[in-house]
């Protein structure tokens, strides 16, 4: 009998990203082929996101796209999965398997008790309230990648205003540090040489173990362990102190590049937004982790068009990211996610929204082009990542979150070499190898 065939697509976050991987791999050891979600499959599973309506929307297209290929099972999980059955039942034609984020982690189990094909839309669903436990999803090869996510953390207990994260994953559960060693032993027997520490919301780790631990006793293992790099994933302005910076200047593994989840700059703004720092806060981090890593790359995440953010508002945000020494934003139009409070407030009109986002990635632009042009001339470790098809050239990543081209063979791809910087066309650096670590 020959196996049957499993493709999979996943949108959003990089701990939806991990727990995709665990889920191929549990279907690999139970004897399924795992194929590309262009080709024909038996089944087809969909890890959803729900941050944004354009999100939701590419989540339902997903769905439409594998149902018409006739198959004996599509699956519909992740955040869009759980809050928004409704909208898929109703938009989506077609039998479906919805599975809730409590139930994720038995997808393989669930499906081999099914009977194939399936005739008629079932869903799985629980109060993601009442979760208690961050399953830990094992991995032991991050599948097409040559960095490794380590998934530390999931859901959110702060309900910002704005974020549909906590009704879709639940509270902060954060996961014991012996599975997390464990997960990272994996992934250094497996050979990889940075690790991207990881989670819904990251900074919130620890809190809720028994007893409650530190962000900085993660990273202390993880030194421990001598992993040959790591970085961390976004934090807020309030969960980076001098006693975590102190700790990574001094290790050996950290990579010096911080991502800040800032939103906005205005203090009215963030306090409407529901968020537990001020502008104040994030000025003074940057100066912290400038004071420490002088050449750090910062980025930070902004919205723009947040309900009542006033055009003086928005210009307070804009003057101060244009001043700073930053490398590069994410910047995410406000989208309102339905069941949040912002979301029933007077909204922006769209084309509000859309020009104060373009102005924010025109100077995101500039931004990285001008923290790369700084690097012309530098010598540094990069780990290679793939080689470019249609150039031949390898791809690199700097430590501090610069990418490099250059000339070389593809087995250094996953290896850690030195690169020195030439030339620089716009955001695309171009350099040469100069020695393999």
């Amino acid at each position: 009998m020959p196996k049957k065939t499993l493709a999979a697509f996943t949108l959003g976050c990089k701990v939806n990203q991990v727990e995709t991987a665990s889920l191929l791999e549990e279907f690999s050891s139970r004897g399924y082929e795992i194929v590309d979600f262009k080709e024909e499959a038996d089944i087809y599973l969909v890890n959803t996101c729900a941050v944004t309506a354009k999100a939701a929307y590419e989540s339902r297209q997903l769905l439409r796209r594998a149902l018409k290929h006739s198959p004996l099972l599509v699956i519909a999980t992740g955040c869009y999965a759980q809050v928004g059955v409704e909208e898929i039942r109703e938009q989506v034609e077609g039998p479906l398997l919805i599975v809730g984020q409590e139930f994720k982690p038995r997808i393989p189990e669930i499906v081999e008790g099914l009977p194939l094909p399936l005739e008629e839309t079932q869903a799985l669903l629980s109060d993601v309230r009442k979760l208690k436990r961050c399953e830990p999803f094992p991995l032991h090869r991050f599948r097409g990648h040559q960095r490794a996510f380590l998934r530390v953390q999931d859901g959110c207990s702060l309900f910002c205003t704005y974020c549909i994260v906590p009704y879709a994953r639940g509270p902060s559960r954060s996961l014991p540090l012996e599975l997390i060693a464990e997960q990272a032993k994996r992934y250094l027997a497996a050979g990889y040489q940075e690790m991207v520490v990881s989670g819904v919301h990251l900074g919130l780790w620890g809190r809720d173990l028994d007893p409650p631990k530190k962000l900085l006793d993660l990273l202390r293992l993880l030194d421990e362990l001598e992993v040959p790099r790591f970085r961390l994933s976004s934090l807020e302005p309030r969960e980076i102190d001098l006693e975590m910076l102190s700790f990574l200047r001094a290790s050996s593994g950290f990579c010096p590049h911080f991502h800040l989840s800032l939103q906005s700059a205005s203090n009215e703004v963030l306090r409407k937004m529901g968020r537990r720092y001020r502008r104040e806060d994030f000025l003074r981090v940057v100066e912290e982790i400038l004071r420490f890593f002088p050449e750090a790359a910062l980025g930070v995440d902004v919205i723009a068009g947040f309900p009542a953010e006033t055009e003086k508002d928005f210009e307070e945000t804009y003057r101060l990211l244009e001043r700073l020494p930053l490398a590069y934003f994410h910047v995410f139009p406000y989208s309102p996610r339905p069941g949040t409070r912002a979301a029933s407030w007077p909204q922006l009109p769209p084309h509000v929204v859309a020009e104060r986002a373009r102005r924010l990635r025109d100077l995101s632009r500039a931004k990285k082009k001008g923290f790369y042009a700084r690097q012309i001339g530098k010598n540094f470790e990069v780990l290679v990542l793939r080689q470019d098809e249609n150039t031949g050239l390898l791809e690199g990543l700097s430590r501090h979150y610069v990418t490099v081209f250059f000339h070389g063979k593809a087995k250094l791809t996953g290896r850690l070499v030195r690169v020195r910087v030439e030339r620089a066309v716009d955001t695309t650096l171009y350099g040469s190898l100069d020695m393999v670590g």
